[in-house]
């Protein structure tokens, strides 16, 4: 058995005994390392962790060992919501609709498909993309909620002037460095990268881009545009593609 028949065979072994609680797609990393696989593995939430780990002691045993000692890492990611690890602006803040906590007083996750404003049937995820672009940032820390607006605005924009394109949601990285996102970005094919590129590369009175072209920091804070939130050299991108095998 090859490394990648394993992968696939654990990810609908979580697949059918997971029904409505975890759901598992096997991508390559096509513009970066060879052979390198991605699992994207997707929650209901961190309580069905519980249950995916038993099934783990469930596969077949050895297959593991296909892989490079030391090479499985583990990244956790939730779905943005205002009020996520301080993102939450003065004026949401002010907003009791805004709020994102429940009942018993505990933060409550929404599906990145709250993000959007696009219909549901004209969604692009990670089940019907044939191209997924993780790109990564960090962002200051002092500027955490304006930065959460700019990033989340970046992503709308895309959602509703390539609909049926490309689909961007935002997604917080758990346990791991703070204030850094990743913004996943759903093509149907990879020349649809070109569609993207027009849209940032128009400079006329309607372009997208004009949407965050804009100072996002406050003047209390000293003001500037998008620049002065990011770290310098931190952003990252990663092409993946559906791990696929013949029938």
């Amino acid at each position: 058995m090859t490394a990648r028949e394993a992968l696939r065979e654990a990810c609908e072994y979580i697949n059918l005994k997971l029904v409505g609680r975890a759901r598992a797609f096997v991508y390559e990393e096509t513009f970066g390392v060879r052979d390198r696989l991605h699992i994207l593995l997707h929650l209901a939430s961190f309580d069905d962790y519980t249950a995916l780990a038993l099934l783990g002691n469930q596969l077949r045993a050895g297959w593991d060992e296909l892989f490079v000692a030391g090479s499985v890492q583990d990244l956790v990611m939730q779905p943005h919501r205002w009020g996520m690890h301080g993102s939450l602006t003065e004026p949401m803040a002010a907003d009791t609709s805004v709020s994102p906590l429940g009942d018993a007083g505990t933060f409550v996750v929404t599906p990145a498909q709250a993000q959007t404003a696009v219909p549901p049937e004209k969604i692009l995820h990670t089940a019907n993309s044939g191209v997924v672009m993780r790109r990564t940032a960090d962002f200051d820390h002092q500027f955490r909620a304006e930065a959460r607006v700019f990033a989340r605005t970046i992503a709308e924009t895309v959602n509703l002037n390539a609909t049926g394109v490309a689909t961007v949601f935002l997604y917080e990285e758990d346990f791991g460095r703070m204030d850094r996102v990743h913004w996943y970005i759903h093509m149907r094919t990879l020349a649809d990268y070109y569609v993207l590129m027009g849209l940032d590369a128009r400079t006329d009175p309607d372009a997208p881009r004009a949407s965050y072209i804009q100072d996002w920091i406050s003047m209390d804070k000293g003001g500037g545009s998008w620049e002065r939130m990011l770290i310098q050299g931190s952003v990252r991108d990663v092409g993946l593609t559906p791990a696929y095998w013949p029938v």
